[in-house]
């Protein structure tokens, strides 16, 4: 019987222990393609866009390099406001988290407050 046999290609990228790897590079894939079709829209050579980023050619090369997955934030948001493109970086909760948290009621309630005896005049009152 095959020990695969209904697991997922998570399972599988998980117990070779390559997940996240192949999770970085497909989304630097994404990135760099994006990047490449900004930068065709607005005009921009390798060159400009370095002049841009305050940076070098070759550093825009890596950042447009499919098969390499290190991009530091700092260069995310370089790269976003280079290319007047909005940056959205978020973790996403699974699914069943987020059921959850829509069953909740909201409620209002103000935050308890300790009640603090107030000091009495120096009159004797």
């Amino acid at each position: 019987m095959n020990k695969h046999h209904g697991s997922t290609l998570d399972d599988l990228l998980d117990e070779l222990g390559e997940r996240e790897e192949v999770e970085a590079l497909a989304a630097k894939r994404i990135l760099a393609v994006q990047a490449e079709r900004r930068m065709s829209e607005l005009g921009l050579s390798t060159t400009t866009l370095a002049a841009r980023m305050h940076t070098s050619r070759n550093q825009i090369l890596r950042i447009l390099d499919k098969e390499d997955a290190g991009i530091t934030l700092k260069m995310l948001f370089r790269l976003s406001r280079a290319l007047d493109l909005p940056l959205r970086l978020a973790f996403d909760m699974p699914k069943a988290a987020r059921r959850e948290v829509l069953r909740r009621p909201r409620t209002r309630t103000a935050p308890k407050v300790a009640k603090v005896p107030r000091a009495r005049a120096a009159g004797g009152r």
